[in-house]
């Protein structure tokens, strides 16, 4: 899902207009795949409907501010601020599962932050790039704890459904902000970004990474993910010509190093568990 960062920057438009349609298109596709496959997408409550109707309005915030801090600054900061979420996942798991959290899981979150302290050269709001890390950094507290939400709700039902609510949910509360909407729906290049982000890196993508919330732990799924920086941001340096400077590197390597540390350390523990049991 790393190139997906690089809409932000081909659609010139708010992010909130952006996200808009992403969802809008979504929720016309995969409601056309329920259509032809004969499914169902009703919910055994209310109340569950709700609980997943609610998430998605923390999907739609967690878009629109990722998006928003890649428009304020780069592709590479952007990506490297939201991939400090599997370190929040980390502290945020054992607590929704009524457990204290490591407290090794805080020396990491400090360290992450070391990384982003790094990429930053001026901490002041009138720089673009602090702009970026904080949205982006807000944008990874909000997908941390959408993801962890959703894993408890994927027990009950399918990916597709979920998301599929979730989507709703994110159309319904953006469209009335999506200022322009209609004039980047009725560019013929524009749209065919807007159908290419919905369909494939959103529908297909996203159905696919809550599916695997069934298997994996958030913190660990949200792990194996960090590649998607790295050939995000090489894809921006190729397409976008946004060359990381050398202090982006070192900082996202802190952050990456971080995240990848907490896979190990997550499978360790599983190991030590299985082997107990």
């Amino acid at each position: 899902m790393g190139n997906v960062t690089l809409f932000a920057k081909l659609l010139p438009f708010p992010a909130v207009t952006i996200i808009s349609g992403r969802a809008l298109f979504s929720v016309l596709i995969l409601g056309l795949f329920f259509w032809v496959r004969g499914k169902s997408v009703s919910y055994r409550s209310f109340k569950d409907f709700l609980s997943v109707f609610g998430i998605g309005i923390l999907f739609a915030l967690h878009w629109v501010t990722y998006f928003h801090s890649i428009q304020v600054s780069t592709v590479a900061v952007g990506m490297l601020s939201l991939f400090t979420y599997p370190v929040f996942s980390a502290i945020l798991e054992p607590l929704f599962g009524g457990k204290r959290p490591d407290p090794f899981a805080f020396f990491i979150a400090c360290f992450s932050f070391f990384g982003l302290f790094l990429i930053v050269p001026d901490l002041s709001w009138d720089n673009q790039m602090f702009q970026g890390v904080v949205w982006g950094v807000v944008s990874a507290v909000l997908y941390a704890i959408r993801n962890l939400l959703t894993k408890e709700m994927h027990v009950h039902y399918p990916s597709s459904q979920i998301l599929f609510t979730q989507l709703i949910a994110t159309s319904l509360v953006l469209l009335p902000f999506a200022d322009g909407l209609f004039v980047m729906l009725a560019e013929p290049k524009y749209l065919v970004f807007q159908v290419v982000l919905a369909g494939v890196f959103t529908s297909l993508a996203h159905t696919i990474w809550i599916r695997s919330l069934s298997n994996l732990s958030v913190t660990t799924a949200g792990t194996l993910s960090t590649l998607s920086p790295i050939y995000g941001s090489l894809a921006a340096w190729y397409f976008l010509g946004e060359v990381p400077p050398d202090r982006l590197w070192l900082g996202g390597g802190v952050i990456l190093f971080c995240a990848i540390l907490e896979v190990f350390r997550k499978q360790a523990e599983a190991s030590k568990h299985i082997e107990a049991g």
